[in-house]
């Protein structure tokens, strides 16, 4: 296993120190998650960082009526601020985190998240950086439902699903779409037909082709 580990650092976190990596090498376990198994839930005790080395983790909130709220995609290369943020103080998920697809991850014990920032700087700049994109990707949110158009957030949705997935065909359904933008899904199968007839999308069964 620390063989596996430590190629997936040498990939994906490769800025990293090499006495950071040995330090990983020697308490992190490699986990490989299955598509929409639960890997963080709202409530559950954090006890682990999940640096992602491969696949795809959709982030949200959800309410007591399961309506759903995206926030943002992580993927290789990538941690969840938001965990390290609950994690840092009062040690409980605030978000639900799901693989979207077959995802593997390097576990790192979450005593470590503060004990590395003062000794590597690689690590103090991969956790600031961390928070920081993530900061962005929650202030789009928040503009997403304050300022823009459910067309627009629409649009928005299905580019930040190309980007995560590196496809132009997102593979969702429109009742799973309507659930993750908090929208109905007679609205967004009416917003889809709109934007196919723009050019934009071409919709099939349980995919969309983003064209434009």
């Amino acid at each position: 296993m620390k063989k596996e580990i430590g190629n997936y650092l040498n990939f994906c976190f490769k800025d990293f120190e090499p006495e950071l990596k040995e330090e990983i090498l020697d308490c992190a376990d490699l986990l490989v998650l299955p598509a929409d198994d639960l890997m963080m839930d709202i409530g559950q005790k954090v006890e682990v960082i999940p640096l992602i080395v491969s696949g795809q983790v959709k982030v949200f909130r959800e309410d007591e009526d399961d309506h759903e709220l995206f926030m943002y995609y992580l993927g290789p290369g990538e941690a969840c601020a938001i965990t390290m943020i609950c994690s840092a103080r009062e040690g409980y998920s605030k978000i639900k985190a799901i693989p979207e697809e077959e995802t593997t991850v390097i576990s790192v014990p979450i005593s470590k998240l503060d004990e590395w920032m003062p000794k590597y700087k690689s690590w103090y700049y991969f956790v600031m950086d961390t928070y920081q994109d993530r900061f962005e990707e929650l202030l789009k949110v928040v503009d997403g439902i304050a300022f823009h158009r459910m067309d627009e957030r629409l649009i928005e949705y299905l580019e930040k699903n190309a980007e995560a997935s590196q496809s132009n065909s997102i593979h969702k359904t429109h009742q799973q779409i309507a659930q993750e933008l908090n929208s109905s899904r007679e609205v967004i199968t009416r917003l889809l037909k709109k934007l196919e007839q723009r050019g934009v999308v071409k919709v099939n069964r349980n995919q969309i082709q983003l064209i434009s």
